[in-house]
């Protein structure tokens, strides 16, 4: 079986080719660079903010039996073109291809935060959208895509993920943050009172996650997450206890999100997926730590 994998770089992207390799899967790579993976069957260059994509990822490769659509820019200025072309223009055009290659699946990787901000917890698939940034408007933009492409048969399901950690993640991330605090002796600085709670999700876990939505048929919506969600203050907590380290937490300036909670339930994912997060945070904590202590 082939899959046609977007993002094929990225933090997400990564981690899942290398799972979907190791379960049997002829991973197509497509991203804007090529990584040399050897997990990869074949790797595509391309711009997803292109109107012809779909026609040039045919004319390269052989038909695939489902496509992850994992790919997106994070362009942090809601008026940047570049959100529209890849993340709105690509999704319409990988669901274009999907349709041209018949294909069994198709994936669309999107984000709890489309919500905006919780108001019931636990944070159900039900829970009202309202996308905070340009961003996360795309996001809830590819799902209606692929909702609209279900009527036309397509087997296509929305993940929606919590915050992906593992290896590769940007330097700025909170998690990453600490933990090279942490193993620096720094202190680490806790925003308000260390109350907003957040839930992790290990990137080997989204992959699983993936693998379990191209096996079965479950269309819409779902919740992906990892194991529970963790306040700032216990975060740092935990950094500090897992790396034996000399660190003081600290806390300072305002948190705009102070008591939001982020306490995702995963219900649909295990009982319609099969779908159990393996992975805990501290052994997230442990790999990342590992990571960046070996440069």
């Amino acid at each position: 079986m082939r899959v046609l994998l977007t993002g094929a770089s990225g933090l997400v992207g990564r981690a899942s080719a290398a799972h979907l390799a190791d379960a049997g899967w002829e991973v197509v790579g497509l991203a804007r660079r090529p990584t040399g993976g050897a997990e990869f069957t074949q790797e595509l260059a391309a711009d997803l903010g292109s109107p012809v994509v779909a026609d040039a990822v045919a004319a390269a490769t052989e038909p695939c039996d489902a496509i992850v659509h994992a790919a997106a820019s994070r362009e942090r200025h809601d008026h940047s073109p570049e959100i529209a072309l890849t993340n709105c223009l690509g999704s319409q055009q990988m669901l274009s291809l999907a349709e041209l290659w018949k294909v069994e699946r198709f994936v669309f990787i999107s984000g709890v935060t489309v919500i905006g901000r919780p108001r019931v917890i636990p944070i159900t698939e039900a829970h009202p959208a309202a996308p905070l940034s340009a961003y996360h408007a795309s996001k809830l933009y590819g799902e209606h895509l692929v909702t609209i492409s279900q009527a036309r048969s397509l087997g296509g399901v929305s993940l929606r993920l919590t915050a992906p950690v593992g290896p590769r993640m940007p330097d700025e991330r909170l998690l990453k943050v600490f933990i090279r605090r942490a193993l620096s002796g720094e202190p680490l600085t806790v925003a308000g009172s260390g109350t907003r709670r957040q839930n992790y999700l290990d990137v080997r876990d989204a992959a699983g996650a993936i693998d379990c939505a191209l096996k079965s048929a479950v269309t819409g919506i779902v919740n992906v997450g990892g194991q529970a969600a963790i306040s700032n203050r216990e975060l740092a907590e935990l950094c500090v206890t897992l790396l034996d380290s000399p660190s003081a937490i600290r806390f300072g300036g305002d948190d705009p999100e102070e008591g939001l909670d982020w306490d995702v339930s995963l219900a649909r994912a295990e009982t319609e997926l099969g779908f159990v997060p393996e992975h805990a945070l501290a052994d997230s904590i442990r790999g990342l730590a590992a990571e960046l202590r070996s440069g």
